[in-house]
């Protein structure tokens, strides 16, 4: 008897557990769907990135077409340097050959370790400065009332981006 009610509590722990799996997994989702997140892989990913909040804070600016068509060409061009600044596959692969390297040693080499780091944010820093050169160059292209309006567009995405607790 005994064998059978550690049968039915195993069972009852099973079923609950995948349950509460599914229920969590559920509430993520849902979670993600309400805001503009969403999972890729195992991490979470924003949907739309630059694009999306470019073009949020465009929105409302009636921008002439000729406007639209010297902004599309300044995003083309900044796409197209990121993408030849990308690395190559092999030069990926040397850096994850250094990381496992770095973590595999017998002991850890702390200057090695910060000087990979810091060409990781070096590059970052790259991306984002060369971001904010096209930003910039997009916002001389308007007239002083879009001015206005870019920068009220602005401040609404950044103080609702505080509120949610942002970084």
């Amino acid at each position: 008897m005994k064998a059978n009610t550690l049968k039915a509590g195993l069972l009852a722990i099973v079923a609950s557990s995948a349950l509460l799996t599914t229920s969590v997994y559920a509430e993520q989702q849902s979670r993600c769907q309400d805001s503009s997140y969403h999972m890729k892989g195992d991490r979470m990913s924003h949907h739309g990135g630059m694009k999306s909040s470019m073009k949020k804070m465009f929105r409302g600016l009636d921008l002439t077409d000729e406007q639209r068509t010297e902004i599309k060409t300044l995003m083309k061009a900044q796409k197209e340097s990121m993408q030849d600044s990308r690395p190559t596959s092999d030069e990926r692969l040397a850096h994850k050959a250094e990381m496992l390297s770095l973590i595999t040693a017998g002991s850890f080499d702390e200057t090695q370790a910060k000087e990979l780091m810091l060409q990781k944010q070096a590059k970052r820093q790259q991306k984002a400065l060369s971001m904010l050169k096209v930003q910039n160059e997009i916002y001389k292209l308007l007239t002083p009332e879009q001015q206005i309006k870019f920068k009220e567009n602005f401040e609404k995405g950044h103080s609702r981006h505080e509120r949610k607790g942002g970084r």
